[in-house]
């Protein structure tokens, strides 16, 4: 019985595991094709010294950034067929449509304020992350990858695959609970994590209360638009920001409050 269990978990986890090695691997192509071009007139000692340099770091992440739309795409190309094909099983008769599409928007847009508020406040008492330093990539890029092709990527394999493969052998707390570490792992960085183990349960509710995948993926694209949008605003006085971002959070609230009940 043991033995079953940890079979089946393993062939859940081996997902993620796929997902990220593949994701490297279509990042160490485009590193390894910046290189074949920088190395050029060079020994291997001098450009093993010269990927060591600022220089060098510098170019590359250039290069890297250059290509993200297109490093995306190819993921994107890749891994939807696969985890749409893996995920199409679970389907079933949904009850989500274009009527209750603000739900998973509200959710995602006021989850992502207060927390980011929250986050961004204590961050300038304690000092204890950079990621409010924002991306260098253009934001529309930012929204294409991180904003819309990464959340429906990520809904597929957690809440799409993982989740339900979790279901055939776990009780349904279980199941989410499992599910939420994994994708909180998944988010490397401690501070993102626990977002994402926190964020997870909710997204798991909007998964099974209306039977369909578009929900999270709603809701996650939501969330993280918000946050992008959030960190290329213009550089307002930070106690104007704040209030600014209580305000909408709260009118998004009260809206959930008073229909969220008639309509899920």
């Amino acid at each position: 019985m043991k033995n079953n269990y940890i079979k089946h978990f393993l062939n859940v986890i081996i997902w993620p595991i796929i997902f990220m090695i593949g994701s490297f691997l279509i990042n160490f192509i485009f590193v390894a094709i910046f290189n074949s071009k920088e190395r050029v007139g060079m020994t291997n000692n001098e450009f093993i010294k010269h990927i060591k340099t600022f220089e060098y770091q510098n170019k590359l992440n250039d290069f890297i950034n250059s290509k993200t739309l297109l490093i995306i795409l190819i993921m994107l190309i890749v891994f939807l067929p696969l985890f749409y094909k893996l995920y199409k099983k679970y389907q079933v008769k949904s009850n989500f449509n274009i009527k209750k599409i603000y739900i998973p928007l509200a959710f995602g847009i006021s989850i992502s304020l207060i927390y980011n508020i929250l986050v961004f406040s204590l961050n300038n008492i304690f000092h204890f992350t950079d990621n409010f330093d924002g991306s260098n990539l253009p934001i529309v890029v930012q929204i294409v990858s991180s904003g819309i092709v990464g959340p429906i990527l990520e809904e597929m394999l957690f809440r799409g695959i993982i989740y339900n493969r979790l279901k055939e052998f776990n009780k349904p707390m279980a199941s989410i609970i499992i599910t939420s570490i994994l994708f909180g792992v998944f988010h490397t960085d401690v501070l993102n994590a626990i977002y994402a183990f926190g964020v997870s349960f909710i997204l798991i509710f909007l998964y099974e209360k209306y039977k369909s995948i578009k929900a999270p993926i709603i809701m996650h694209i939501a969330l993280n638009i918000t946050i992008i949008l959030m960190l290329n605003t213009i550089k307002l006085n930070i106690l104007t920001l704040n209030i600014f971002l209580v305000f909408i959070s709260t009118i998004i609230l009260l809206i959930l409050r008073k229909n969220i009940i008639k309509t899920v």
